[in-house]
């Protein structure tokens, strides 16, 4: 198993282990407005980084159009300019970049750099969700909503009011609780928390759901001889009839 996939799972294993969230105070002082988010920096903007794919377009020179994917040296090779360094800038400041160079060769150098393919960062998501878990690409404006939404919700064994958001490295992460049941049924878009890369958002059993998977494992050693036992039971009843 891949180092990448490793850490969040180690990462729950924190928080399932430690079982605390973050106070009121410390969840509210998380939770971010637009006019925050767009003050911060790598997460408020997106950062291009390898392999990320870029639309590159001119509407008056239709010819320096192009959909280009971020080379791992962060690089792309553009016309009339070749190679450009791309890696570490947003999209604005990569537009800004283009425009002051393409304004050597045309008198209308207006450039539009939109984000295609966001393949360089990642959020995780694991627990009670019908969708497939694991790793989502992290676009720089994503909230806990339009995570457990990309993954189609949440399953009825859920406990919405207890989902954690872990962020940070594995030694010290934060942990801090989303009641997503007051957002998604109260409209109380205080719980909407921006994520940041890497966060990862655990969506944990109700009290049944739990109690059903900790009579599952205490089974699970005994399956065996449970399956062997009935079916020799049945064996036996088919030859006595």
């Amino acid at each position: 198993m891949s180092a990448h996939k490793v850490a969040p799972m180690i990462m729950i294993g924190v928080l399932l282990l430690a079982g605390c969230a973050a106070s009121p105070t410390d969840i509210q002082r998380r939770i971010l407005t637009g006019e925050e988010v767009a003050k911060r920096d790598p997460n408020a903007r997106y950062v291009v980084y390898p392999p990320d794919k870029l639309r590159i377009e001119s509407p008056a020179n239709p010819e320096l159009t192009r959909e280009v994917v971020v080379r791992q040296d962060g690089y792309v090779t553009l016309p009339f300019l070749q190679d450009v360094k791309v890696a570490g800038l947003t999209p604005v400041q990569i537009k800004e970049e283009l425009e002051r160079s393409y304004a050597k060769f045309y008198t209308d150098a207006r450039i539009i750099v939109t984000v295609m393919e966001f393949n360089s960062k990642r959020v995780f998501v694991y627990g009670e969700v019908p969708g497939r878990t694991g790793t989502l690409p992290y676009t720089g404006s994503q909230t806990v909503a339009d995570v457990i939404g990309q993954v189609g919700g949440i399953t009825h064994r859920a406990a919405p009011s207890r989902v954690r958001v872990v962020r940070g490295d594995v030694d010290s992460p934060e942990v801090f609780r989303v009641d997503l049941a007051k957002l998604l049924y109260e409209g109380d878009a205080t719980q909407n928390v921006l994520l940041a890369e890497k966060d990862v958002i655990y969506v944990p059993p109700n009290f049944l759901a739990w109690l059903g998977y900790q009579i599952d494992n205490l089974l699970f050693p005994f399956r065996g001889l449970i399956s062997a036992a009935l079916g020799y039971e049945t064996i036996r009843d088919t030859r006595e009839r």
